[in-house]
């Protein structure tokens, strides 16, 4: 009789992990990623809820998941599928959706979001963050970089963009960490905020629609009631999703890249004697600095293979963006923090159809404020060994909780 291989097993036998994967640092993706990259590149696992999945850690196999139109995100409402949360994802966000109507909606957004935008946006962004580097300057002892910096920049333009306003900050993050936790809270407590977070949208909604602006928001209400093209729970998915997923990413990335080059003086002095390095520097914190693993699941719509391994049809399938980008078939040293990189193919921003719609603006707010800090404050260091820096991790977002600065 043939022997039954691992690979021709289905997801719910012999699951090696249960997930999300521990990290040991919110900027370094599950140590388990490359020894899967290497031995078991399509590997079965848990998803939190006890269901079973696949865990997919090689670039190319990564990027066939995000594009290839047989995983797909709307299957999650099928009856029976595999879940991650124990409450019912939301089926008029973004997020969840497939073509066509994915790309309906994605393109009443797409003008906010255009790296066309983005470039306008430039000078208003500098002039937060100038402001924000004014009022560093003149606090005392160590300031918390998060606190100071990157919380305050990212949910300053994300208000302005959407049309939220900015003295509703305090609300955004609980809701947010609820929001994109799998294991933290409770179903009651995630549903709770949900249902806050969109009574908040859907009542701004309605003041827009009396006194509208020249926001996202307003214009969304603006496409609702006069070219229904978006409907009134699609509307609100979207600002909720915007709000979260708009500013919570980008303080991310903003806190961990200002540790990773304060982690890597050497690199730090390369682009101190020339900042025209700085962009490129971005690209590898954007590469290295993923928040989460940057993923949601999909299910497979028929039987899938991938590195010699086929998913079998109605499966979960998890891609760690994280995984593919330290992947060393494709980044040499992968691990290794290097301004110098060249061909920096990362998919730190996601891939296919649901790359993020906000690259543009993230990439813009990372660089004015990585130039701007390290500018103004060229012998900024941290004030405690960073393995001491308080971190939290979810499978969705991570990061660091607060990052005590000196200079």
């Amino acid at each position: 009789m043939a022997e039954t291989t691992k690979a021709e097993q289905p997801a719910a036998h012999e699951p090696k992990y249960t997930y999300p994967i521990p990290r040991t640092s919110p900027n370094e993706p599950p140590c388990q990623y490359a020894q899967l990259r290497a031995e078991e590149p399509v590997c079965p696992i848990a998803l939190p809820t006890g269901h079973p999945a696949w865990l997919v850690t090689r670039y190319e196999d990564v990027k066939t998941v995000l594009a290839d139109p047989r995983f797909s995100r709307e299957a999650l409402f099928r009856d029976g599928a595999p879940r991650a949360q124990l409450v019912e994802p939301d089926s008029s966000s973004l997020i969840s959706m497939d073509p066509p109507r994915h790309s309906v909606l994605r393109n009443l957004t797409n003008r906010e979001f255009s790296p066309r935008r983005a470039e306008a946006m430039r000078p208003r962004i500098q002039e937060i963050v100038d402001r924000l580097l004014d009022d560093m300057a003149e606090m005392t002892g160590p300031v918390d970089l998060n606190a100071t910096l990157a919380r305050p920049l990212a949910l300053q333009v994300i208000c302005e963009l959407l049309g939220i306003p900015y003295e509703d900050q305090h609300l955004f993050g609980a809701w947010c960490d609820h929001f994109m936790s799998l294991t933290k809270y409770t179903a009651e407590e995630i549903v709770r905020s949900n249902t806050e977070m969109r009574n908040y949208i859907a009542d701004l909604a309605a003041q827009k629609r009396e006194k509208p602006g020249e926001d996202l928001l307003s214009k969304l209400v603006h496409s609702m009631d006069n070219e229904q093209t978006i409907t009134h729970e699609e509307l609100i998915s979207t600002g909720v999703m915007f709000l979260l997923a708009g500013h919570d990413t980008t303080v991310t990335v903003t806190g961990g890249g200002a540790v990773l080059l304060l982690r890597n003086p050497e690199q730090l002095a390369l682009i101190q004697q020339d900042m025209s390095l700085m962009d490129q520097a971005c690209e590898e914190i954007i590469r290295m600095v993923t928040p989460g693993d940057g993923t949601f699941i999909r299910i497979t719509l028929e039987d899938v293979e991938l590195s010699g391994t086929t998913i079998p049809a109605n499966s979960a399938v998890i891609a760690p963006i994280s995984a593919a980008n330290r992947d060393d078939s494709v980044f040499e040293d992968p691990d290794t923090f290097d301004v110098h990189r060249k061909d920096n193919k990362h998919i730190g921003f996601a891939y296919g159809t649901h790359f993020c719609a906000g690259s543009a603006l993230a990439r813009a707010e990372i660089q004015i404020a990585m130039k701007s800090l390290f500018t103004r404050f060229p012998t900024l260091r941290l004030h405690v060994d960073a393995e001491d820096l308080r971190w939290r991790m979810t499978a969705a977002l991570g990061g660091y909780e607060e990052i005590p600065v000196i200079w």
